[in-house]
């Protein structure tokens, strides 16, 4: 700037220098500009001397000059100055755009590091426990913040009672909570079931305070008031959900992450699915009672420790009846509504060491370990009588119901006691209690049939 200034200067000086130069070399000019001079000094009010005016002029006119040219370089002087404050700031910029650059590459960088670390650590076990806290672990991790650490916990929907039930938790336990065990309907998971989408929540409201957590444990959360549930949607079905206490502005950071905290959620739930898997493979999808095949291998696995401690086993077979009719006029959809009505009565009159199948489209099997007629001992429940009373709530529940659904069902049953029965094998229990279960179909449905390997005849 110094030698702009210094060179604009003697510009200046030589514009003035040749500018004389030219007057004084030019005689006619010179001519012109004394008989102009002489005119105005002629028409001023003053006395002055010819050689004295022209002294004045001319200086008055170097004055102006220098004016003009000062006003030409301070001009000059300003635009350069503008243009190169404009130039250090579009550096600014740059340099700033670079940091802003060079600081989402790290944080990719770290979010990269973070996504295989997650997936190195979900590799290296498959054991639900570890797995399941994993989970957690790394859900409050990466929603943490300066200011508060994230309250994460796991709640896996459990098939026997379709409800979702506390698993583990970081920085929580099961005290945070009103239960351990929440319907589907029931906040704060209503909404996450129905949408099957994350749901955040800026600021949690006396109602789910009230409806989800124990009031004497909520100042455990401290800053953490904001909250983020993230289903864990598998094959259409939410069979999880992840709920999380967070500080409030991780929401904002949330929404300018997407992408990265979309991956962290697929991942946890791929790890939720090995966590559940076993769940899964064993459980019938549509009614939540056992697989058949799971069901055969825990039928083995009973009669061998029947022969080993000497106790009897009961088998129950169930089958709908005319059930067809209600695929046929009302549709398949009403006809699964009926399979998961009558597989939740199953489980709910039996004992927690039976066992309830799926054994084929609506029929079903029950497993009654130390079980048998009812003859005193662990044997006094009695299978007939547990039979019975399937036949009479399934009887109840779709009593007063309009045709097609007025439904019942038809029990077989057959017995295997020790040691009359210790050459009965699985195959055997199940084709004598489907035998009783066609003889109950074909003598006027809706009853129990039971036959054992020691009595001659069925009993009514």
């Amino acid at each position: 700037m110094t030698f702009l200034r210094r060179a604009l200067l003697l510009l200046f000086v030589l514009s003035v220098v040749v500018a004389a130069f030219i007057v004084i070399g030019n005689a006619e000019l010179l001519d012109r500009l004394k008989d102009y001079l002489w005119t105005i000094h002629l028409s001023l009010p003053l006395t002055v001397g010819f050689d004295a005016f022209l002294v004045v002029l001319t200086v008055s006119s170097i004055f102006v000059c220098f004016l003009l040219l000062s006003l030409c370089v301070t001009l000059v002087v300003a635009v350069a100055a503008r243009l190169a404050l404009r130039k250090q700031h579009e550096l600014l910029q740059v340099a700033s755009t670079k940091r802003d650059a060079d600081r989402l590459k790290e944080e990719h960088h770290r979010h990269y590091e973070q996504l295989a670390l997650m997936e190195q650590t979900l590799a290296q076990r498959l054991d639900k426990r570890v797995l399941v806290q994993t989970i957690v672990e790394t859900a409050s991790r990466v929603t943490s913040s300066v200011q508060a650490n994230s309250v994460a916990s796991l709640w896996l929907l459990h098939y026997e009672t379709e409800t979702f039930r506390f698993e583990m938790g970081r920085y929580c336990d099961e005290t945070l909570f009103q239960k351990t065990e929440f319907q589907p309907n029931e906040q704060p998971f209503a909404h996450v079931v129905a949408t099957q989408k994350p749901s955040m929540v800026s600021q949690l409201t006396d109602e789910m305070v009230a409806a989800f957590l124990a009031p004497d444990k909520v100042r455990q959360l401290r800053s953490a008031t904001a909250a983020m549930l993230i289903p864990f949607v598998i094959e259409g079905r939410v069979l999880g959900v992840l709920v999380i206490f967070c500080h409030a502005d991780m929401l904002k950071q949330y929404e300018e992450q997407r992408a990265f905290y979309a991956a962290i959620w697929g991942e946890l739930t791929l790890a939720g699915v090995i966590a559940i898997q076993g769940a899964v493979t064993i459980l019938d999808r549509l009614t939540g009672v056992h697989t058949r095949e799971y069901f055969m291998n825990r039928l083995v696995q009973e009669i061998e420790r029947a022969n080993r401690y000497q106790l009897p086993v009961s088998l129950l077979m169930v089958d709908i009846d005319n059930f067809k009719l209600v695929n046929d006029t009302l549709g398949h959809p009403q006809g699964d509504a009926v399979l998961k009505i009558v597989a939740k009565i199953l489980k709910k009159e039996v004992r927690a060491i039976d066992l309830v199948g799926r054994y084929g489209g609506e029929e079903f099997v029950v497993m009654l370990p130390e079980t048998g007629f009812g003859e005193g001992g662990a044997a006094a429940s009695g299978a007939m009588v547990v039979a019975e009373r399937i036949r009479k709530s399934v009887d109840e529940e779709f009593h007063g119901l309009q045709k097609p659904l007025n439904l019942t069902v038809s029990i077989g049953v057959s017995v295997r006691r020790f040691p009359e029965g210790r050459e009965t094998d699985y195959r055997d229990l199940i084709r004598m209690a489907d035998e009783q279960l066609y003889r109950a179909k074909t003598t006027g449905k809706n009853k129990v049939c039971v036959l054992s390997p020691e009595t001659p005849e069925a009993i009514l």
